[in-house]
């Protein structure tokens, strides 16, 4: 039988909290340190991240999650352990890695109301232990964890809420000069654009506030009417287009849908639930 996650790059890498931002309104940075991180891959775009939350108010981890464990191993260690006492797991997006500084920023989006993420990146102080699973340098692969595979498109569209920001923000750092973006944002406090800051001058933005409606509705609705006007010019692109549609989860079979309606080929699109509106297990 085949072993889960054999092959990943992923390494777990044992953290202090060095620093603590309050960037926005719903964002909080926090800038990890630990000598380990000097192995810690800069490939940054969209790629995901796992944090493993201190069980207990001591901040202690169990014994058989330690730095350096590849992916298959800590998951091992990770499962084995009683429910209770299992790291509440979260998926992020590490927003810059800094090897040589043997540093990386987190930021969190705090969401309303606090899940156990929001409320332990709330409660953080300079020193507190977060164990990280992420790309080690050592063992290649920098795709693991990418989702953003434009290929040669000249023309994007990047759809996303606040729980994808750092994604996008990494997704634009790394866009070409010849590539033009269309950017929708959804989010619930204008201010938290201000993540984003410069990198949004070059595209075409939209910012779609909620409102009071659930979440992702507004950019659903956003998309579509995006589709209505420059759907079909899209879908002429081919291979000279993509899509990067992120929200919350039972919202993306509605926007995969709408891009196809308009003729858009479904292998230009990715489409992925960042946070869904069930309450929330702790591990993923």
């Amino acid at each position: 039988m085949p072993v889960p996650f054999l092959h990943s790059p992923n390494i777990l890498f044992d953290t202090v909290v060095d620093r603590t931002e309050r960037l926005s309104p719903g964002f909080l940075r926090l800038t990890l340190a630990g000598a380990s991180l000097a192995d810690f891959a800069p490939y940054e775009r969209d790629q995901r991240i796992k944090v493993l939350l201190p069980p207990g108010d001591d901040g202690a981890y169990p014994e058989g999650l330690h730095d350096g464990l590849p992916e298959h191993a800590w998951r091992r260690a990770w499962r084995a352990l009683p429910p209770a006492d299992r790291p509440v797991m979260r998926s992020y997006t590490a927003h810059r890695v800094r090897p040589a500084q043997q540093e990386v920023d987190l930021d969190v989006f705090i969401h309303e109301p606090a899940g156990p993420a929001s409320r332990w990146a709330l409660g953080a102080r300079v020193g507190d232990r977060l164990l990280v699973s992420g790309p080690d340098i050592r063992r290649g692969d920098p795709t693991h964890g990418v989702q953003w595979a434009p290929g040669t498109a000249t023309t994007v569209l990047i759809a996303a809420d606040e729980t994808a920001f750092p994604a996008v923000h990494g997704i634009l750092r790394s866009l070409d000069e010849d590539v033009r973006a269309h950017v929708l944002l959804e989010l619930g406090d204008p201010a938290d654009t201000a993540l984003l800051g410069p990198l949004l001058e070059r595209h075409t933005v939209e910012v779609h506030e909620r409102a009071g409606q659930a979440g992702g509705d507004a950019l659903v609705a956003g998309v579509e009417q995006w589709l209505r006007t420059h759907g079909s010019s899209a879908a002429t692109l081919g291979t000279g287009f993509a899509a990067w549609l992120v929200t919350e989860s039972t919202r993306i079979p509605l926007l995969r849908a709408a891009t196809t309606d308009h003729g858009i080929d479904p292998e230009r699109v990715h489409g992925q639930g960042y946070w869904n509106a069930r309450p929330r297990a702790t591990s993923e």
